[in-house]
């Protein structure tokens, strides 16, 4: 009997235990210590930064454009020549412009002629002044001695046989002596009013219009020659002999290198500005190429704007809306030869 009391007990114990154990199990998982965690990570200036960019000039390419239509009559360069400054690439018909000088240069001895007349006019200006004083003169001279005779003839007629006839001639010729003395005055008044330097100074307006038309026609022709801005590479020709060319075309006839070394022209998006500083390491990679070699290089200037990309090519996968910050890159001796518009991929690193 005392063994048959004591299974009740054990089967309390057994249920008790039962039901304490998912509640202590429960406690300590509610109330347990917190995990250490992993150590924490580089603070972000220490991360590196990495960025689209294409390979350039340190001067960048330039589309040359003619400064005026025409129609294609020479290209004298091919692509990848090494030209100098000043040195022909492209020539275009200029017969029209040569005409215009033609037209224009005639003009201008025409005008030059004018004003060398209106000038000798000019010196011969004291001497007619001088001849009309003396003419007026003269007339004086001429009325004063008409009317002395005709105060004479007017005495002599009471006592002597001068006529009624001649008495009215005498008259006559006094007043064609007065009216002879107030021509010349008002002719020796006309030239000092008159100023000889006006034709002079319209003469010379003529000369500057038609040297100016001179100058024109003579830049015309020169115009049709497109030379190149300085020594460099002529990257690529987009146009033959025959074909009609402008200024301001989307495809310029001439791509053009100017002489320099070749940097990369890293275009950093602006939340990573604060980020990058002139002197840092920068490792460049081929951006589409899967085993691309490395070139290394550091990061010179940091643009003072921020603006929209350099380069705007409709590329799948690629927005060019978005506000960047130009950070132009000198490169080490590389490897292997980069090529002038080569997209790659750029890593700026504080790591030596």
């Amino acid at each position: 009997m005392a063994e048959g009391r004591r299974l009740p007990g054990a089967g309390i114990l057994t249920v008790l235990l039962f039901i304490a154990a998912p509640i202590a199990g429960t406690a300590w998982w509610l109330y347990r210590p917190a995990p250490s965690g992993p150590p924490p990570g580089p603070g972000l200036d220490a991360v590196d930064v990495v960025c689209s960019g294409r390979v350039d000039g340190e001067l960048p390419s330039a589309s040359l454009d003619p400064l005026r239509p025409g129609r294609v009559v020479a290209v004298a360069v091919a692509e990848g020549a090494e030209v100098a400054a000043g040195q022909e690439l492209l020539r275009l018909d200029d017969t029209l412009a040569k005409d215009e000088v033609d037209r224009a240069a005639p003009a201008l001895a025409a005008a030059n002629a004018e004003l060398d007349a209106a000038r000798a006019d000019a010196k011969l200006q004291p001497v007619r002044l001088s001849s009309a004083s003396a003419l007026v003169a003269a007339a004086g001279e001429r009325v004063k001695a008409a009317r002395r005779l005709l105060d004479q003839r007017k005495t002599q007629q009471s006592f002597s046989g001068v006529t009624a006839a001649e008495l009215a001639a005498a008259e006559s010729e006094v007043r064609q002596l007065e009216q002879l003395e107030t021509a010349e005055q008002g002719r020796l008044d006309e030239l000092k009013g008159a100023d000889p330097e006006i034709k002079v100074r319209v003469a010379q307006a003529r000369v500057a219009a038609a040297t100016v038309a001179v100058r024109a026609a003579s830049k015309a022709v020169e115009d049709c020659v497109l030379k190149a801005p300085s020594a460099g590479t002529v990257l690529r020709v987009q146009a033959s002999v025959g074909e009609t060319v402008s200024p301001g075309t989307p495809q310029p006839p001439i791509v053009f290198r100017p002489k320099g070394q070749l940097v990369v022209r890293a275009e950093l998006e602006q939340e990573y500005i604060g980020r990058v500083k002139a002197g840092m390491k920068a490792v460049i990679r081929d951006e589409t190429r899967p085993q691309s070699p490395e070139w290394t290089g550091r990061l010179k200037r940091v643009s003072g704007w921020v603006a929209r990309r350099r380069s705007i090519v409709l590329e799948p996968g690629e927005l060019n809306d978005v506000r960047t910050v130009e950070c132009l890159v000198e490169l080490d001796p590389p490897k292997e030869p980069l090529l002038v518009g080569q997209r790659v991929r750029v890593r700026f690193t504080r790591a030596d």
